[in-house]
């Protein structure tokens, strides 16, 4: 008889039910009550000066004052994350994101009370700031739990809400301080926020959706027949055979015995009769290993998933991806000032330079998130080109002063600049397990909250001691070179790992 006419007795085929992600179905609520969430909390950050500037100055402080606050609440924003991830594994995305809702709606409601800077600092610093820390991570954790195929596009469709928010809230915004002045408004914004709860609420756990789906499973005969063999022997939780005492004896086998004969289970378990007082023993012995080895710095390595950072590779990738981040976010904050001071534009001007950012933003979230399922393209290599777009954008709009020239320049920033911020999670959650992204994705915002504030006060210094914005937008592009640097050599090796398993894939299909 030949190899492969035994290996076709030994083995056959069966059909097994897989359960799998929808790719859709009540992922699309999910999606539209993320983006509801982001309308009306992740538009905040760009808010800030609009909303609490008067106010601020009626405290006795300008824009060191403003800082502080900010800064206080990126950082707790981005600290947040690795807690968020914690919460997540112990209870759901759902109660996660829920008590960010209403941690934002509290938040904003009761900054419309601050006299003094501290309260701005408790409530917008803090509560928001931990509010938005604890929505971006559930619910990009829920939305990648959904979607496998189509997961930029529902990512892209998600953070659609904070674009609109960002180009909506800011008229709101002014009507309401006309209105109602500065505690009013701060008042009807919190009731606005909440809609966050409501958005909230519609992320159900993706085990209550899971498709299911048949596939072809090659079954071992020799297991399959062991198994059936032994398919009446029933192990409880408490240790018990078809209701007889187990017990490890001294190599750590488990032992009973069945109708006087000695059982051999394909887990290679030997049975044999013990007295009750063995088991207790030595069961008090396992207890007593468990307790010593779950000490308190373990539990915390196991909830933080600390294991992560043994690899190479994810450092690369967080540390990436917050580089990208302090790049654009840096950009964001000096560019009414750049339109305005270098290029000598009016506040008209300047507002429609920066509807023209927003506007291209929601496009890019709609368009490049398709483009790149289509083609299955990886979010590390989105965010590498990208990051060129950007950087070439960025050089050529900084010695630019036309006004259509910098609109037209505008909407090619805006249109690149979101697939950053759509990619940055994604690239995470592809370089790790399913039940490791709560973790990951803390871990990476982590980052962002080490490295934004030093890098952010460096770029600043730059445009401070030179007294030039092309010499900061330059500095700010070195760091997306920087980010190059990392990534494509990385890239390159991945990419020549695969083709080298592809060809010998190759190779032993031709061999059999």
């Amino acid at each position: 008889m030949s190899k492969r006419n035994s290996l076709a007795i030994a083995s056959r085929v069966e059909k097994r039910t897989k359960l799998i992600p929808p790719d859709g179905g009540w992922g699309w609520m999910v999606i539209a009550g993320t983006a509801l969430t982001n309308i009306f909390n992740q538009s905040m950050l760009s808010l800030f000066s609009l909303l609490y500037g008067d106010a601020l100055e009626a405290m006795g402080h300008k824009t060191k004052g403003a800082a502080v606050v900010l800064s206080t609440m990126l950082f707790v924003t981005n600290f947040g994350g690795p807690i968020a991830g914690v919460i997540v594994k112990l209870t759901s995305t759902r109660f996660v994101a829920v008590l960010g809702a209403c941690s934002c709606t509290l938040g904003i409601f009761l900054s419309g009370f601050s006299t003094n800077i501290w309260h701005l600092v408790i409530t917008y610093g803090i509560l928001l700031g931990l509010g938005l820390g604890f929505i971006q991570n559930s619910s990009f954790v829920a939305i990648n739990s959904y979607f496998k195929l189509k997961k930029g596009r529902a990512v892209g469709l998600a953070n659609v809400g904070t674009g609109v928010g960002q180009t909506l809230m800011p008229h709101v915004v002014r009507y309401l301080l006309e209105n109602y002045g500065f505690r009013g408004a701060c008042i009807l914004l919190g009731s606005l926020s909440l809609h966050g709860i409501g958005g909230t609420l519609l992320l159900q756990p993706v085990e209550w959706h899971m498709k299911k789906v048949e596939e072809d499973v090659v079954i071992d005969e020799k297991i399959h027949l062991l198994e059936d063999k032994h398919k009446s022997i029933v192990i409880d939780k408490d240790h018990k055979i078809n209701g007889k005492p187990i017990y490890k004896n001294g190599s750590g086998i488990l032992s009973n015995v069945n109708n006087g004969k000695e059982l051999n289970t394909n887990y290679n378990t030997n049975f044999q009769e013990n007295p009750k007082s063995t088991q207790d023993l030595n069961g008090e012995k396992i207890e007593n290993e468990v307790k010593q080895n779950k000490n308190f710095f373990r539990k915390i390595y196991e909830l933080f998933d600390m294991s992560l950072l043994l690899s190479p590779r994810f450092i690369n990738i967080i540390i990436g991806t917050a580089l990208t981040v302090t790049s654009i976010q840096n950009f964001s904050l000096i560019y009414p000032f750049f339109l305005q001071k270098a290029a000598s534009l009016d506040k008209q001007q300047t507002a429609n330079c920066m509807s023209a950012v927003a506007f291209a933003d929601i496009v890019g979230r709609l368009t490049l998130p398709a483009f790149q399922d289509k083609y299955k393209i990886k979010a590390r290599m989105m965010l590498i080109m990208t990051s060129i777009w950007l950087i070439i954008v960025r050089q050529v709009m900084a010695y630019q002063s036309d006004l259509k020239v910098l609109i037209v320049m505008s909407c090619l920033y805006g249109f690149g600049r979101s697939m950053v911020i759509v990619a940055r999670n994604i690239a995470i959650s592809e370089n790790c397990k399913m039940e490791q992204v709560p973790a990951a994705v803390g871990l990476g915002m982590l980052s962002m909250g080490i490295i934004v504030p030093p890098a952010g006060y460096f770029l600043g210094w730059i445009r401070d001691y030179t007294e030039s914005y092309i010499a900061c937008i330059s500095a700010q592009n070195i760091l997306l070179v920087i980010f190059l640097i990392m990534w494509v050599p990385d890239m390159i090796l991945i990419w020549m790992q695969e083709k080298r398993t592809k060809q010998k894939s190759i190779d032993e299909v031709e061999l059999s």
